[in-house]
């Protein structure tokens, strides 16, 4: 039986499958033991500008209530 991976342009692996598994000695050693490591869900760029933006709206909302305390 032939390796099941397929390549990006949609090309099967023409080599033979180890015994009982699905794919070929090459796919197997990189595609099996793969464990993906957990990404940060938002990249560094989105948390900064996200803080930067609440730390806006906190500090405009300070000032408003301070002048409507002050009024």
């Amino acid at each position: 039986m032939r390796c099941v991976h397929i390549n990006r342009v949609g090309d099967q692996c023409r080599d033979q499958t180890l015994h009982g598994k699905q794919l070929c000695a090459y796919h197997s050693d990189v595609l099996e033991d793969f464990t993906p490591r957990p990404k940060a869900r938002f990249p560094l760029v989105y948390r900064l500008a996200a803080g930067a933006l609440l730390l806006l709206i906190l500090v405009n909302l300070a000032q408003r209530l301070r002048y409507w305390l002050n009024f």
